[in-house]
């Protein structure tokens, strides 16, 4: 049996959530606005439908601090997405939803306990994309002058996730009882206080949501520095990946399945999904000249806003022609080694030119058999186990497009399901019936 690849679409709760300008499209071909939850349902039930394993929802906390992202909507202004995932799973019944928390800005009984309910609420279809904020400007919101360092951030997250291990630890599984004939709900004595003390986290416990269907969320992560690939390998499901080849991905992947190993983990439990954007027509040059439409409206301005608000610096104080190694740029690691890599002499003014738009051309512009040609060598070639899917224009069409054209050419090459299998989010990302994601608290 061939692969299965596992597909999953990229959201923030704003105007644009991936691609500059994506909000600009024909009047007459909007149903809904951003603003109401008809066109999130419309999303939801749209990638229901393609037998995506997840509606995934990216999160911030900081934006709208420089004229640019406000004049284009920079992924600005930007909604609580943890609001809106209860109602697209009652709109839904398979679909699996990710929702992005900061270890940084939220305390982790807090976090726990909004995870174990929605989980709930989902039946068993909640994820949790881990990060620790890179934003100053999320800092500033929240009564600090800047985030900590880098890597002290992964050390508080590491504790972080002891915490929250333990907190959905604290009830035994068969603590709970509902004897109505003896009138006892719960049995004391396997409901547990975690009395946590760390260096950072002081937590008394117990939990006080019952075990919900996974027990824990599903555990994303998209951490691409060295600290944030060593969190990814004791913790994450699932790491959500970024590379420019082939090769890149074949290093990433071997690294991950490296670390793995030396965490005591089987690399196989360790999914691999790597960021794509294709466009998808009914022949390349209509493909191909949608995409160049989408870029050309882009303003350089807008790209430079994006990626700054992504480096944590304003990327406009620097010199955008000379080659960025030659500049030093704080901020997410990694992001900028992806381009460096590949061409060391590359400049702010090339990156900005593609930056999270790609090019005209391309294997990923095209048709439906072509860009699974694409997809499907990369995994072949790179490693992985599937894709984020990021909408370039119209979120509602331009999945209702892949479904459409690409998911049924997928589904006939025997690489992509055409029904739902496991019920609950986890069990269908290991396609078996498992736990792997909760750990017994140490």
């Amino acid at each position: 049996m061939k692969k299965q690849m596992h597909l999953t679409g990229f959201m923030i709760y704003c105007p644009a959530p991936h691609m500059i300008m994506s909000w600009v499209y024909p009047r007459e071909k909007i149903r809904h606005q951003w603003t109401e939850v008809e066109y999130w349902v419309e999303i939801a039930q749209t990638l229901e439908r393609g037998k995506f394993d997840l509606f995934f929802f990216a999160d911030g906390w900081g934006g709208g601090t420089n004229a640019a992202s406000v004049r284009y909507a920079i992924q600005f202004p930007n909604s609580d997405p943890l609001c809106l995932i209860p109602y697209l799973a009652a709109k839904t019944e398979k679909l699996g939803f990710g929702a992005t928390m900061s270890t940084t800005f939220y305390p982790p009984y807090m976090l726990a306990r909004k995870l174990a309910t929605l989980d709930h609420v989902t039946k068993g279809r909640i994820g949790w994309n881990i990060v620790s904020s890179i934003a100053k400007g999320e800092a500033r919101n929240f009564g600090m002058e800047d985030l900590p360092p880098h890597d002290e951030r992964y050390d508080r997250a590491d504790e972080y996730m002891e915490v929250c291990y333990q907190l959905w630890n604290s009830w035994d599984d068969d603590a709970l009882l509902m004897d109505m004939e003896n009138g006892i709900f719960a049995d004391p004595t396997k409901i547990h206080k975690i009395n946590f003390e760390g260096k950072w986290h002081k937590v008394q416990g117990p939990l006080t949501v019952i075990p919900s269907p996974q027990r824990s969320p599903y555990l994303f992560q998209a951490g691409q520095s060295d600290r944030g690939r060593e969190f990814a390998a004791k913790h994450a499901e699932c790491i959500f990946a970024a590379a420019t080849g082939t090769r890149q991905m074949r290093e990433f992947s071997d690294d991950i399945a490296a670390r793995c190993e030396r965490n005591g983990r089987n690399p196989e439990d360790l999914k691999i999904i790597w960021g794509a954007q294709p466009l998808v027509a009914e022949d390349e040059r209509e493909a191909q000249a949608r995409q160049r439409e989408i870029r050309e409206r882009i303003p350089l301005e807008a790209s430079l806003a994006l990626m700054s608000g992504h480096f944590n610096y304003d990327l406009n104080s620097l010199d955008i022609d000379k080659p960025v190694g030659d500049l030093k740029v704080p901020g997410t690691q990694g992001m900028l080694e992806a381009y460096t890599k590949s061409n060391p002499n590359i400049t702010l003014r090339e990156i900005a030119s593609s930056y999270l738009s790609g090019n005209d051309g391309g294997p990923m512009i095209g048709t439906a058999s072509q860009v699974a040609d694409h997809l499907i060598y990369l995994l072949e070639e790179g490693g992985g186990d599937g894709f984020q899917l990021t909408p370039s224009y119209y979120a509602p069409d331009y999945y209702a497009d892949l479904n459409r054209m690409l998911i049924p050419e997928l589904q006939k090459r025997g690489v992509y399901r055409t029904e739902y299998g496991e019920d609950t989010l986890r069990d269908r990302m290991n396609e078996r019936a498992s736990r792997a994601g909760m750990r017994a608290a140490e």
